[in-house]
């Protein structure tokens, strides 16, 4: 039997979750949930791909109901009076498959509806949930895998679950344009740095710290090869914008290629960094 159930938004220790029904499918089981890409912010998907945490009961974000077997029995009908108060569904189908799908103001709709079903019936104020076909997130429980993709859909169901999208601190990034190979111009500081960046400079920090310095060399060599529009003197970028920072980490994460046939120079809008095969 599939069940749906509810987060509702109450404070203190009250049930938080609660049934809505029993009954078919909510939600569709998505054809191209075969593979799927660790989470990047700087990776776009592509139509047929999802976002995939694996280990996912292990993380501090996971529902603690997720890490228990399923028991509709211990959930209580939910009352017409909290409708308002809805958070998010969870569909528990098949067998341990969990669906989730956040509430917005946009899919909890107000209207005067006419239904032409077996039986027509007129209602005022009918309050209605708009369900998408695709559930924002699907977790695999006998993979422990959550599969989604868009982090901002779900970042209101899984508390802590946007730290997967860190961006670098005001001391950070500070102390990243402070670096020997960065002259800031005078107009532009880390108060002018976009929140974008700030994740590429949280990004910049790992790989910077993950080389050597004859590899650090080499990566502002080939910044300068495929960037001759930034300004490099001294052994330094001169940074006027975010969008001169922006090509500078982008170097940085080498990012920038030339493609064997036709010999074009190009920089890649996502990355997924392939395993080695031995």
């Amino acid at each position: 039997m599939n069940h749906l159930i509810a987060k509702i938004r109450l404070r203190g220790n009250a049930q938080k979750y609660k049934k809505l029904l029993s009954a078919e499918s909510i939600f569709e089981f998505p054809n191209d949930l075969v593979q799927h890409v660790q989470y990047s912010p700087d990776h776009n998907l592509d139509v047929d791909s999802w976002f995939g945490i694996e280990q996912f009961s292990a993380q501090t974000f996971c529902l603690d109901f997720l890490r228990t077997p399923f028991n509709s029995a211990e959930y209580d009908l939910l009352n017409t009076i909290d409708v308002d108060k809805l958070d998010f569904l969870c569909s528990y189908q098949n067998e341990n498959e969990y669906y989730f799908q956040n509430i917005s103001k946009a899919q909890l709709v107000r209207k005067k509806l006419l239904y032409l079903g077996d039986a027509f019936r007129y209602e005022r104020n009918s309050k209605t949930i708009v369900i998408n076909s695709i559930a924002d997130a699907i977790y695999m429980k006998d993979q422990d895998i959550l599969y989604f993709r868009r982090l901002p859909s779900i970042s209101g169901i899984f508390k802590g679950i946007d730290l997967l999208y860190r961006e670098a601190t005001e001391v950070e990034t500070t102390d990243f344009l402070k670096r020997e190979f960065i002259q800031l111009d005078e107009d532009f500081s880390a108060a002018k740095v976009g929140k974008a960046n700030r994740h590429r400079i949280a990004m910049a920090l790992d790989t910077l710290d993950s080389l050597e310095e004859e590899e650090k060399g080499t990566v502002l060599n080939y910044i300068q090869d495929y960037c001759p529009d930034l300004d490099y003197q001294n052994n330094a970028f001169r940074i006027k914008s975010d969008d001169e920072l922006k090509k500078l980490l982008y170097g940085i994460e080498q990012r920038y290629y030339t493609t064997p046939v036709g010999n074009e120079r190009r920089c890649a809008n996502s990355i997924i960094r392939l395993d080695q095969q031995s």
